[in-house]
């Protein structure tokens, strides 16, 4: 059952426009030709998501902040599931068609037994999407894996500066009698040094390009 208009028994009528010997099909080669419209255009809408899939994995590759890969591809899964329930059910009325005492009716005629290999190619096709599908997730989770990585090394190397600072200072301020304490002068002589220190570190890791 269809609502409104068929683009596939559209497309079936123009092909055949004018075509009287259409008129010599059996109504199991009429159905047969109908069918196949239909799968035709099943197949259509799977190269249409398989674009959309290969544009998302563009996007995954360069998501940014805020773009939501991942809804879309929710979304699309659940479109691909969609096609899928609408297909599978249709393997036992296909299969009847195929079976071989609906050639004993002459008025029906012999149905076309590569209808069911079609509808399963088709089903194939579709099962084929999912797979690809999963494979963008794949790149999407990624990608969220290493943008957290990265952060994870920013926060780790900002640790890393500030650690030596901080272990001097703990150091300078434990409660005993020193000559260095003496002289206020050396109080920019620590600063110093800490700020040797987070350049020798940052230098590090320059070098081993972390940064």
């Amino acid at each position: 059952m269809h609502d409104g208009p068929a683009p596939e028994l559209e497309r079936l009528d123009a092909v055949t426009e004018g075509e009287t010997r259409l008129g010599a099909l059996d109504a199991a080669g009429f159905v047969a030709a109908i069918a196949d419209e239909v799968l035709t255009e099943y197949l259509a809408v799977v190269e249409s998501i398989e674009r959309e899939i290969d544009r998302l994995d563009d996007r995954a590759m360069r998501a940014q902040r805020g773009d939501d890969v991942l809804g879309e591809i929710v979304a699309l899964r659940h479109r691909i599931g969609r096609l899928r329930r609408s297909l599978a059910p249709q393997r036992v009325s296909f299969a009847a068609l195929a079976r071989p005492e609906m050639a004993l009716d002459d008025d029906f005629g012999a149905p076309w037994p590569g209808l069911t290999d079609r509808l399963d190619r088709t089903i194939d096709s579709v099962e084929n999407l999912r797979s690809s599908l999963l494979g963008t997730f794949d790149i999407q989770m990624g990608r969220a894996a290493k943008d957290a990585n990265d952060v994870m090394k920013l926060l780790t190397l900002v640790s890393a500066v500030f650690l030596p600072g901080v272990v001097l200072a703990g150091i300078m301020g434990m409660n005993f009698q020193l000559d260095f304490f003496d002289n206020t002068g050396n109080f920019w002589v620590v600063i110093a040094a800490m700020v040797v220190m987070a350049i020798g570190i940052l230098g590090v890791a320059r070098w081993r390009r972390w940064l």
